[in-house]
């Protein structure tokens, strides 16, 4: 508009002769005159050329789509976007789910009350094919009294997930956050980094809780993968998940309650059992990534009691109670082999697997090293063979063909990958830097393995988890340098690992360092 030439980079050029940052609500203003000039400047970055579409630009997100499917199943009613766009009316259509859009003041006016309504997508910026959106500072410092009032409502009758909105922005918006009277219901907010004053002033109002993720595409998609399968699976138990780890903690505190400790694990592993009966039989669903997905969050919903009861009562657990730790989780072992689709039947070994892992790493937390080797020699009959706990319960073991179902791309290590991810609640209860912890429990896990061999130094099979593919200051070194450091006093070997002696780990050390050059060499 100025006739002039920015160079290579037109925001540097702006900010040095305007001496602000380019705005996004400055520069429309110096392009446009008109609401109608500033619909037709959008109206082509919102709609798709033929292009664009094979190209998969300019259509609905994973996310979206995962909101949509929410919706579908009852899971949500409103959403309230800035956006002008129709991505999200567009996913719901997809979904089957025809929705009220209120874009404009005039709209909360005509509008049927929420209770009537299946879904309401509220547009409280405005939609881009409607000379009234409103983009601008001036325009966003205040609302209608009208769709003040309906946020004003909504804000109060429902709880809240917050996604990809920093605060900044929209101090109308804001305002209606900050006039809620009341915190009925929960709030989450999410984001990909800490939150801003603005946010974290926000989430103080509102007594939200934060929660980091890595996108909203993974974020929705995963939290639409649990929540539907937790409906599909729902079966109410006489604990929740809380009370039965209070009631692992005590009964572990006193030998005289064994029974009861016994008694407690075996009556969720049989509620466990049912919803994977009911839930999860092996000749029905088509095999598909959306089955296969759904099935391990079925499964990881089905044990998320038994997992963190395994995982305290292994981390707290005296000798006399570690036999039912240990019992517990044979019982998860499909012991013989039934017929039904291979993948279906391959996947029934995943509880015990989940199990296994949830108590391995409950016990290395504590430095309960011996029971951490009890649960490895630990003698289980799967699929009709009688098998060890280490290997067969490894995530090395399973088929990763199926684990990398769980993800867009092709992954190395991806149930090591799931199983941290599930089990990080847990180990972050014990341990400030549950990634770490992980990476400690896999590395000690294929130690324990290779010390099987006779000459760990020869060709053998390492089990590989994230350890194997993260080069910058790896778990490993660091078990190496303490077990260095501490020599016979080194706790594992005082436990009895490694045979007890510092010259046979180092030897074990060796051919898990040479075994995992190889393996990397191969990849």
């Amino acid at each position: 508009m100025e006739g002039l030439d920015p160079g290579e980079d037109p925001a540097a050029w702006y900010s040095d002769r305007h001496g602000v940052a380019p705005g996004y609500s400055a520069l429309l203003d110096a392009l446009t005159r008109t609401p109608a000039e500033r619909r037709a400047i959008l109206h082509s970055l919102f709609e798709p050329t033929e292009e664009e579409r094979d190209q998969g630009l300019k259509l609905p997100t994973a996310a979206h789509r995962a909101v949509a499917e929410l919706v579908a199943a009852g899971f949500v009613k409103v959403v309230i976007t800035t956006n002008f766009d129709r991505l999200m009316e567009t996913a719901l259509n997809d979904a089957g789910v025809v929705p009220t859009v209120i874009s404009t003041a005039d709209g909360v006016r005509g509008a049927a009350p929420l209770v009537h309504q299946r879904c309401v997508v509220l547009k409280v910026h405005g939609d881009y094919l409607d000379d009234r959106i409103m983009n601008t500072d001036a325009e966003l410092a205040s609302y209608d009294p009208a769709m003040s009032a309906y946020l004003d409502r909504v804000f109060d009758e429902f709880g809240l997930v917050v996604c990809g909105w920093s605060g900044e922005w929209d101090p109308a918006l804001r305002a209606a956050v900050e006039r809620c009277p009341s915190r009925r219901y929960a709030t989450y907010w999410t984001g990909m980094g800490e939150p801003n004053q603005t946010v974290a002033n926000l989430m103080q109002l509102r007594d939200a809780r934060f929660i980091r993720i890595p996108g909203a595409d993974e974020f929705m998609s995963d939290l639409r993968d649990k929540v539907i399968s937790l409906e599909e699976l729902a079966s109410p138990g006489p604990l929740s998940v809380g009370a039965a780890v209070a009631s692992v903690k005590r009964f572990v505190a006193e030998p005289r309650y064994r029974i009861r400790l016994d008694d407690l694990l075996g009556d969720e592993v049989k509620r466990a059992q049912n919803r994977h009966a009911d839930g999860m039989r092996l000749d029905s669903d088509e095999v598909t990534t959306s089955t296969i997905r759904q099935r391990f969050h079925g499964y990881d919903a089905s044990m998320e009691a038994l997992a963190a009861m395994l995982f305290n009562a292994a981390r707290w657990a005296d000798p006399p109670h570690h036999d039912i730790v240990r019992r517990t989780i044979a019982s998860l072992v499909p012991p013989d082999r039934a017929g039904g689709y291979d993948r279906w039947i391959e996947m029934q070994r995943y509880p015990a697997i989940l199990a296994f892992y949830a108590a391995c790493a409950g016990a290395m937390s504590s430095g309960k090293f011996a029971l951490l080797k009890q649960l490895c020699d630990m003698k289980v009959r799967a699929n009709g063979r009688s098998a060890v706990a280490l290997p067969d319960l490894s995530a090395a073991y399973f088929n990763d063909n199926t684990a990398r179902q769980l993800y867009d791309q092709a992954l190395y290590t991806p149930l090591s990958r799931h199983l941290s991810r599930t089990l990080r609640p847990l180990v972050a209860s014990a341990d400030t830097v549950p990634e770490r912890a992980f990476d400690r429990l896999e590395v000690m896990l294929a130690l324990l393995n290779l010390e099987r061999t006779e000459d760990p130094a020869k060709k053998a099979y390492l089990l590989l988890g994230m350890f194997s593919w993260r080069h910058e200051d790896p778990a490993y070194t660091e078990i190496f340098d303490e077990a260095g450091a501490a020599g016979d006093d080194w706790p594992p070997l005082r436990d009895g690992l490694f045979r007890g002696s510092a010259q046979r780990f180092e030897r074990v050390r060796d051919g898990f360092l040479i075994n995992l050059g190889a393996a990397s060499h191969r990849r």
